[in-house]
């Protein structure tokens, strides 16, 4: 068990390091900073990340040559769809795009944030169903015909039941909507 742990320890260590040392051997930070750039990566951190998994190879990286490489990476990280798909997939914006593009950046960002979300109500309340079934099955199961606490919550939870289904209902017309939004936004 033990040795698992430390398995497992070693690994993550392994993950913390933002370059591995034949990335900082190779040298090609401007490549690394476009990289960096198109991911949306705070600037600063992520170089300093870099400078510390580096420091044990003896290279420090070529910060003028990273920072043009970041700058082209943010050309294409700091557009209108690069925003969607950031808003799409969850994630969150760093504030990292320039002043001239950051408004067609957030546009898409938050189409695609309100299609996240909308799925995720989606998932939600189906989830909660779900479980609400599984529980009614349960008591069905449970229930005798003296057992009135079984039956009050077997009714309850039918309540509950009709009420999630409602709200799917609503959840599921937003997802509608906010994923015509998103074909809209990508078709321009």
């Amino acid at each position: 068990m033990k040795f698992l742990a430390l398995v497992a320890w070693l690994a993550l260590l392994a993950g913390c390091a933002s370059l591995s040392e034949e990335e900082c051997l190779a040298g090609d930070w401007g490549g690394i900073g476009q990289r960096d750039g198109a991911a949306g990566l705070v600037a600063e951190t992520q170089f300093a990340r870099h400078v510390k998994a580096c420091a044990d190879t003896g290279v420090n990286p070529a910060r003028a040559a990273w920072q043009a490489g970041y700058a082209r990476g943010l050309q294409s990280y700091c557009t209108p769809l690069g925003g969607l798909e950031e808003g799409l997939d969850g994630r969150g914006y760093r504030n990292v795009c320039p002043a001239a593009s950051e408004a067609a950046f957030l546009r898409g960002f938050q189409i695609g944030q309100d299609d996240y979300k909308a799925r995720e109500d989606v998932r939600r309340v189906q989830s909660k169903i779900a479980s609400l079934r599984a529980r009614n099955a349960e008591i069905v199961g449970l229930i005798t015909a003296e057992d009135s606490g079984l039956q009050a919550d077997l009714q309850n939870n039918q309540a509950e039941l009709l009420r999630l289904q409602l709200e799917l209902g609503f959840v599921r017309a937003q997802a509608a909507r906010t994923r015509r939004a998103v074909a809209e936004f990508r078709a321009g």
